[in-house]
């Protein structure tokens, strides 16, 4: 009896807090997230930037976390920087208003705040590399069926293409925390890079590390969440499994697989972050 109640109290720590569905208020966050533009469901599309199709233990793994979410078309000029890059045409000189909005809403802190998780890029742009697609994360509040933005958060935008990992989950800290996995790249290097962020007044970076890289055939390793691992040390370090296909230039066969935990905050570039969610500002 005892071992069972300690298998079904870890089963249940270690379960995901599942998004919310009700196309009301998902429409409600994308109105309150994109006011005075003009929302609609691209009913029937979907889309798939996961790579490679067939994964390899000696290849890195990309799935898209937003696949199977609906697309909508959101119209309207950019509102700050980071949306005027992503939607220029640097052929036509003719900027994109139409975006391909993917996101999840997940309940966030209490039954009145929310957690949007937005990946999208802007309809025929041909944008520079520093700002291809933007992944954006919005605390939102609904206060009797009203809906009010409350913080925004711009993940990484150079050669970002796609989310990873997207996940609202108990770390082991007592409280479920956000889990985003995004992609970055460029210098003849793609890697992802795995955040935790906390419910909070404010959205919260409280842990960050490379999940993936490849650089040229100098370095090649993936990280992978070792939740367990993680919920056993009170989320006071986030443990990974680690697995090195390349090293100093030199294939590494057999591949070397190692288990190593980090301590919070360390990797987090907060000057980064913020030059970066300037771009946020409105126009």
């Amino acid at each position: 009896m005892t071992k069972y109640t300690l298998f079904l109290f870890g089963a249940l720590a270690m379960a995901d807090t599942a998004p919310i569905v009700d196309e009301s208020l998902r429409m409600g966050a994308l109105q309150a997230i994109f006011p005075g533009m003009r929302i609609s469901l691209n009913a029937g599309k979907h889309i798939d930037d996961s790579w490679p199709e067939i994964t390899h233990p000696r290849s890195l793994n990309a799935p898209d976390a937003m696949a199977e979410e609906n697309v909508y078309r959101v119209i309207g000029s950019p509102a700050n920087e980071a949306e005027r890059q992503a939607s220029s045409q640097i052929v036509t000189g003719k900027p994109s208003t139409t975006r391909l909005v993917r996101f999840r809403l997940l309940p966030w802190l209490d039954r009145a705040t929310f957690i949007a998780v937005l990946q999208y890029n802007f309809e025929d742009a041909i944008p520079p590399m520093a700002c291809p697609s933007i992944g954006l994360l919005v605390q939102l509040a609904n206060i009797a069926g009203n809906w009010e933005v409350k913080d925004r958060y711009l993940l990484e935008t150079t050669h970002h293409f796609s989310l990873q990992t997207v996940r609202l989950t108990s770390l082991g800290s007592g409280a479920d925390e956000l889990v985003v996995e995004s992609d970055f790249g460029g210098a003849e290097t793609w890697g992802t890079n795995l955040m935790v962020f906390r419910p909070g007044p404010k959205i919260e970076q409280v842990f960050e590390t490379t999940s993936q890289i490849v650089y040229k055939t100098e370095e090649m390793f993936i990280q992978t969440l070792d939740l367990p691992r993680t919920i056993d040390l009170d989320g006071q370090q986030v443990c990974f499994t680690k697995t090195a296909m390349f090293e100093n230039g030199q294939p590494l066969n057999p591949l070397v697989v190692s288990h190593i935990c980090y301590k919070l905050d360390g990797e987090i570039d907060r000057q980064a972050a913020q030059e970066r969610n300037k771009l946020l500002a409105p126009q």
